[in-house]
């Protein structure tokens, strides 16, 4: 069992790297796949049907998309953004004067793609900040006051993988669609440190586009796109792929050479892990929206007291700030936790912190606008050192923490 998770003892660092091992289903899905079931889409014979009907599957898990719009996958989440925002460069909807609002907690991957469509477009880019002072939280009211009637995209993670604070993409969307622009503008989510913690429900929050990657959920290598029915439409002739192919035909017309057919068996399998999480007694495949709920109710149930424990030892350090939600209350914040110290470095502390044993980073963590602002110059850091950020995920154990804990009071 293994997840994206910052923190472990060194000697079980093997099973939670970055790039990190995966259940047993997953890894055995995947070889089976690529022994028996290998061939082309679509070629009719029983081979290629046993492999179309896999990738068609791996399609519609988790993301509760069913009936509302349909699911682009490929390598990487980065990939997804900046094939979208270059459909949108493509399609030209996006017109001299048109606005872009980016919140500046965003992970690159969902900001650079929408600051260089601004460029290329003359688009106005507008800035959503988060807040300057402890415990630097971002403002649905903030964001109101910049849309308008020019408003076509607005970009946002639904966690930020510093600040480890949860959006409420719900609130957020109604916000927007009651806005001046109204349904002419689109709200893009990134959902990867989101999605590890919580269930994704597309349906649930009217959401246009949403991402997040697989292989930070226990999977492999690869991510998806959920476009609502309507936000595909606006696209219908942009999609990269190949000439012939209907813009109608969604998500084959976004998907640029295909997804990887074994890492979709590899996605289909993580219904076991998930009915097993569930309920524990469960062999089924099969994976419902009851169940996905279930298994991540037993994430939180998991995590919330480890995630309680670290922050309570944070906040007792006088010389510490964390970066984000100074509280453990599950229902606003995840356990990513960023902290900096007002003597030592983020470097410094990281080293310490990795010789007791315990392996989690330092760094912008791809939020580099915001530690730049918020980071870099506030506490006189040097370029690139950024935060100290420690995350814990359903497999963490009390144990664990405990030891980690007991570390961090000596070393802060």
């Amino acid at each position: 069992m293994a997840s994206k998770s910052d923190v472990q003892l060194t000697e079980l660092y093997e099973r939670s790297r970055s790039q990190f091992p995966v259940p047993a289903c997953v890894a055995d899905a995947i070889r089976h796949h690529l022994l028996f079931n290998n061939a082309q889409l679509g070629a009719g014979h029983e081979l290629s049907n046993r492999s179309t009907a896999v990738v068609e599957k791996a399609h519609n898990t988790f993301m509760n998309a069913h009936g509302v719009g349909e699911v682009a996958l490929a390598g990487a989440t980065s990939n997804l953004f900046a094939m979208l925002a270059d459909s949108y460069r493509r399609s030209k909807r996006i017109q001299p004067g048109d606005e872009i609002i980016i919140l500046d907690s965003s992970h690159e991957a969902n900001a650079g793609p929408w600051v260089r469509l601004a460029e290329e477009t003359g688009a106005l880019l507008k800035w959503w900040r988060v807040s300057e002072a402890p415990p630097f939280s971002t403002s649905l009211s903030d964001l109101k006051k910049l849309l308008s009637n020019k408003t076509k995209i607005v970009a946002f993670p639904h966690v930020s993988n510093l600040l480890g604070e949860v959006v409420d993409v719900g609130a957020a969307v109604k916000m927007i669609q009651a806005g001046p622009a109204g349904g002419e503008t689109r709200v893009v989510v990134d959902g990867v440190a989101y999605a590890p913690h919580l269930a994704i429900d597309v349906k649930g929050w009217g959401v246009d586009w949403y991402g997040f990657s697989v292989y930070k959920t226990w999977g492999p290598h690869m991510a998806a796109l959920y476009g609502s029915h309507a936000a595909f439409q606006d696209l219908k002739e942009a999609g990269p792929n190949h000439y012939w192919i209907s813009g109608t035909d969604v998500p084959y017309k976004f998907e640029l050479g295909g997804p990887a057919h074994e890492g979709c068996a590899g996605i289909v399998a993580l219904s076991q892990y998930l009915n097993h999480m569930a309920a524990p007694s469960s062999s089924s495949s099969d994976l419902d929206r009851h169940t996905v709920e279930a298994a991540y109710a037993t994430f939180r149930k998991m995590e919330a007291p480890l995630q309680q424990q670290l922050v309570d030892c944070l906040n007792a350090k006088p010389d510490v700030t964390i970066i984000g939600p100074t509280h453990a209350n599950t229902r606003n914040r995840v356990a990513t936790i960023s902290f900096v110290h007002r003597t030592k470095s983020s470097k410094q502390l990281n080293d310490e912190i990795q010789t007791a044993g315990f392996a989690i980073r330092h760094g912008h963590m791809y939020a580099m606008r915001l530690t730049e602002r918020l980071v870099d110059k506030k506490y006189a850091r040097s370029a690139g050192d950024g935060v100290v950020r420690i995350s814990l995920l359903h497999y963490n154990t009390a144990e664990e923490v405990h030891r980690l804990v007991s570390a961090l009071d000596k070393i802060l």
